[in-house]
């Protein structure tokens, strides 16, 4: 089976590329150091070769999901349909119980989970909104209870947003 692709805005991937950089540069000569000094202590202190071990692992396990997640992105660059809810899109609804409106951005939840604010494509809310247009209702449960969106707006979440 192959694996799914992650979309991720153009910003999205740019950090997480810039992250996986600083990872395998000076993080990983960090943990190496500490590694050469934990063998030359003359005390034998097992404590801190494992801490250092430990770090490296961590390291190397952060290192390679980055990889992962990069390998397999797919970057949204331009709206694929400009009158229909996609990911990356800024959408802007009206909450008929709440009597606001507010935007919420729709991103990859490996985008989410990497700092950005947003709304998971995977979450209720995500899923109810995809696919919709201008003028929809949309009906979702959440946490709080039912709630109902009426969609108002589309347009790309823009590059310096986040």
């Amino acid at each position: 089976m192959a694996e799914r692709r992650i979309q991720l805005t153009r910003r999205g991937y740019e950090k997480l590329q810039r992250e996986l950089n600083i990872l395998t540069s000076e993080e990983n000569s960090k943990v190496a150091e500490m590694l050469a000094e934990a063998r030359e202590d003359d005390q034998g202190e097992e404590a801190v070769f494992f801490d250092a071990m430990v770090s490296k692992e961590r390291l190397d396990e952060r290192v390679s999901h980055l990889q992962n997640v990069l390998a397999r992105a797919e970057i949204i660059d331009a709206d694929a349909d400009i009158h229909t809810v996609t990911p990356g899109n800024r959408v802007i609804v009206y909450d008929s119980g709440e009597k606001e409106e507010f935007a919420l951005d729709l991103l990859d939840t490996e985008e989410i989970t990497h700092g950005r604010r947003g709304v998971s494509l995977d979450s209720p809310v995500g899923k109810a909104l995809l696919g919709k247009r201008v003028g929809d209702r949309v009906k979702v449960e959440v946490p709080d209870g039912m709630v109902t969106y009426r969609i108002r707006g589309i347009e790309m979440i823009p590059d310096g947003d986040n």
